[in-house]
């Protein structure tokens, strides 16, 4: 439960006990117009105080006004209309609603509403106007969505009031102010103080209104058109956005192309903020907000991951800037519309501006970190009503950014590229600086066609992944014939009956054919003129659906078809998926992952690691031995080959395969030469921190970890609390909680509560613990008897996350101990119920899939 300001708490004391919640939307009372929004902020402090004038228009008569505001102390409340003055006494409703009440009705018509008020900044939470400290310094900034714009001021913190905001902000004369918008003067005040106005900006909801307050320093990044960039980094870190300035310019040039007008603000600043929690940056616009870790790296730390990381988040959230800021969602359950949009489309930019990166395989990782929601039960739909917090809390998901993305690849390649960009362009032009819904986006796709919109409405009004039971048919003219269900693993408890309108294209060796396919059953007559030897029911793996074939099927066409990369990485997907189901033995999965492992491309080979990883959660120590032969035989010569250093010759996926394999060989393929070079690298490196490769540093000190003894880990320890490096930390404290002793596995967790240690840091440590069935024991104990001293340090939903840290486990007993633990809990924190509910779900089907492959794991783990 959020801290509250003493005058709030007794005010919320004094109220009576209400039976249901109060509604999430405010009433359609008063409409804002504008904001004229003047704040005092000193990152030094802990509260900031302020004045708000809000433009705005009464539309019916009433003696009460409701705003939102969350911690907000008001001291004083006026609205004047037609020359007249109404105070109003202020009433904390609950902890999002703040109540105006006027001793008078208020008229219809239009007037200014000014509001002073005080609030904390927050030191826990990265929500709201928050504080971080940075080499000594502190920084003031704000993280407003989804619904935290209320946390610092009085307002109407809904999307759809989409209005121009006029801010100022009074500082210490040392910081520096940034805001959305250009400075447009800045002015003494009182001794040691400046007041910093800036531009009126454009309509904007109060979710993509930022600011930032700190020793600054700042990147020019040249022009972009008429658009001026620049990096705000904190002091003495300038150089180290050397990557981001080098590369921002051509993303925003090939953005522009696509959607046919320029970049729609007067500048284009992004702020570094020292840690975040939940997100790694954000589109407020015309000052992207970016953790660290993604765009601040020395030389040496511009890794191929970091290039990587770096281009592909700043294409989404500069996609943002046209899509979800110059068009806005309407209301919070069309997030997916923004979120989808800006994942599909900065994937697009990164492979256009990137081609050897081979970024056209990335929307197989969206469509597989999808479905491995979308499998659950308890998943939502895409288009899902918020009618509650808690139903905000669980929308920013796998459903949201990646199915949502999946669904457009799909039905971009089925209307083809031109058609589909003629769709988004006629959306952005009819709703330009204005609020639009899914069903308007749809609209301007189809254009009329009707069959379309009810196509891509089935994909996202319902949830689950279909199910396509493919059967070859030769008896006459070859043909396909097709069922379709929903897809479930064993275990579960949905509906198997649903039906998709699905958007097929078929190839065979004589040609593609495409179907939409309505009915439960079609049949798709084929192009050959015999029997072909195979069938692929997936073209380019681009369809949000799983196709189930024969038995010996999916091996034939694996062996034979001639599949490109985004076909086999979809296949290979998809086996992983069918042992869950009972459609495909764990053997014949084994065998794929053998047959891939030595394939040319990285993506591939990482494809075949995640199918031998299947196996994982029935491995005891009995079967540990044969298990780590696998390893061996799939990976274990091309693990040693790379080694745990970078070479002079190493492609960059060379580098990115070493730091997806070489851990998991060292680990589960139990490999003694990594694990003794992974020691001797790890004391060097303690002597020399240039004698490692910043893209090794991670697997290496994970790998030593394995058999770490305490002296290792107190030097790893010592070297965490000795640099200010954070993605050195990072490494570090991951290596941390990854040794196997138990008296060392619980050291880690126990600085989880260290005030030495930032929890913000430390969190990560308990998702590396899950991942380990040694470890993750021991780390459910220390939550369980720690929770409320964490609790007290974490972000106010912060434990609402926590049952996600354990969703590794695989029985029905840890299921029922998590539910008995956490239920009570959950509802207190936005998002906790469908945190725990999709954890329980996901146990519980591990531990089916347990019950059905644990008879024929030996037959399963011998040699091919």
């Amino acid at each position: 439960m959020k801290r509250l300001s003493t005058l709030a708490l007794l005010a919320l004391l004094a109220l009576p006990t209400l039976a249901t919640p109060l509604p999430m939307r405010l009433p359609d009372v008063a409409v804002p117009l504008a904001y004229q929004l003047s704040l005092e902020v000193d990152p030094n402090q802990p509260r900031h105080r302020g004045d708000v004038v809000i433009d705005l228009e009464v539309r019916k008569p009433s003696r009460t006004l409701r705003l939102n505001a969350t911690d907000i102390t008001v001291q004083s409340a006026l609205l004047e209309m037609d020359g007249r003055r109404y105070p109003a006494r202020a009433k904390v409703l609950d902890d999002n609603l703040l109540e105006l009440q006027f001793a008078q009705r208020l008229p219809k018509g239009r007037g200014k509403l000014s509001l002073r008020f005080g609030g904390a900044i927050q030191d826990k939470d990265v929500a709201g106007l928050f504080r971080q400290q940075e080499g000594g310094d502190w920084y003031a900034f704000t993280q407003f969505e989804a619904t935290s714009a209320r946390m610092a001021f009085p307002g109407f913190d809904e999307p759809g009031w989409k209005v121009p905001w006029t801010l100022a902000l009074t500082v210490p004369e040392q910081l520096t102010a940034v805001a959305n918008t250009p400075m447009l003067r800045e002015v003494k005040t009182k001794p040691g103080w400046k007041r910093v106005e800036f531009q009126t900006s454009k309509p904007m909801p109060s979710y993509l209104l930022a600011f930032g307050v700190g020793p600054f320093d700042i990147v020019p990044g040249g022009m972009v058109g008429n658009t001026a960039l620049r990096y705000i980094t904190p002091r003495g870190r300038a150089a180290d956005a050397r990557y981001a300035a080098s590369v921002t310019p051509a993303i925003v040039r090939e953005l522009e192309a696509y959607f046919g007008m320029p970049y729609p603000y007067e500048k284009l600043d992004s702020l570094v903020l020292p840690l975040t929690v939940g997100f790694g940056a954000m589109e407020n616009a015309g000052l992207i907000t970016y953790a660290s870790g993604l765009i601040l790296a020395k030389p040496e730390e511009e890794t191929a991951d970091f290039k990587r990381d770096y281009v592909a988040v700043a294409a989404h959230e500069l996609a943002h800037q046209w899509f979800g800021n110059y068009v806005t969602m309407a209301w919070w359950d069309d997030l997916w519309l923004n979120e989808s949009f800006a994942s599909w489309m900065g994937d697009k930019i990164t492979a256009r501006l990137m081609p050897d990166w081979h970024w056209d395989s990335s929307v197989q990782f969206s469509r597989a970190n999808a479905m491995r929601v979308d499998r659950l039960a308890s998943a939502r739909r895409v288009h899902q009503p918020v009618l509650v917090n808690q139903d905000l809390g669980g929308a920013f998901d796998g459903i949201t950014y990646d199915k949502g993305q999946t669904v457009l690849a799909m039905f971009e390649t089925w209307l083809g590229e031109a058609r589909f960009q003629a769709g988004v362009r006629r959306y952005m032009d009819r709703h330009a600086w204005g609020n639009a819904t899914g069903a308007d986006f749809i609209a301007a796709l189809s254009a009329g066609d009707a069959e379309l919109a009810e196509a891509f409405a089935s994909f996202i009004e319902q949830p689950g992944i279909p199910r396509l039971d493919v059967q070859l048919l030769c008896d006459a003219q070859p043909r396909l014939r097709i069922r379709q269900a929903r897809f479930l693993p064993l275990g579960s408890q949905a509906k198997a009956e649903q039906l998709w309108q699905i958007p097929l294209t078929v190839r065979s060796p004589a040609g593609q054919t495409q179907l939409l396919l309505k009915s439960a059953s079609a049949e798709l007559p084929l192009p050959d003129a015999s029997c072909p030897a195979w069938v692929l029911a997936n073209v380019n793996g681009v369809g949000y659906y799983r196709a189930v074939y024969a038995p010996g099927q999916l091996r034939t066409l694996l062996r034979e078809a001639p599949l490109n990369v985004n076909e086999t990485l979809a296949l290979l997907n998809d086996a992983g998926a069918q042992t869950e189901s009972g459609d495909l033995p764990l053997a014949d999965a084994l065998d794929l992952a053998e047959q891939f492992a030595s394939h040319p491309r990285r993506e591939v080979v990482e494809a075949a690691r995640d199918l031998l990883l299947k196996a994982e959660v029935l491995i005891g120590p009995a079967e540990a031995a044969a298990y780590a032969q696998r390893w061996q035989r799939a990976f274990g010569e091309r693990a040693r080959a790379l080694g745990l250093l970078s070479k002079p010759g190493d492609s960059e996926d060379d580098r990115l395969l070493r730091a997806a394999l070489l851990e998991k060989v060292a680990k589960l393929g139990q490999d003694r030469v990594l694990r003794d070079q992974a020691g001797k690298l790890t004391q060097a490196w303690l002597r020399d921190k240039t004698s490692l490769d910043p893209a090794s540093r991670r697997t290496v000190l994970r790998s030593a970890a394995l058999e770490g003894d305490r002296a290792l880990f107190d030097a790893l320890l010592q070297a965490v609390e000795s640099t200010s490096n954070r993605n050195e930390r990072d490494d570090l404290y991951a290596a941390l909680a990854s040794f196997s002793r138990p008296e060392l596995a619980e050291a880690a967790r126990q600085l989880m509560l260290n005030p030495r240690h930032d929890l913000r840091e430390t969190r990560r440590m308990l998702r590396v613990q899950n991942e380990d069935a040694v470890l993750r024991e021991g780390a459910l104990r220390f939550v369980l008897r720690e929770f409320p001293a964490l609790s007290q340090r974490m972000a106010k939903d912060g434990p609402g996350g926590l049952p996600r840290d354990f969703n590794g486990f695989c029985s029905e007993d840890k299921a029922a101990e998590l539910a008995a633990f956490f239920g009570p809990k959950a509802s207190r924190y936005d998002g906790g119920e469908a945190n725990l509910r999709q954890s329980l779900e996901s146990i519980r089907l591990c531990a089916a899939f347990r019950a059905a492959q644990s008879a024929h794991l030996q037959a399963a783990l011998a040699t091919p």
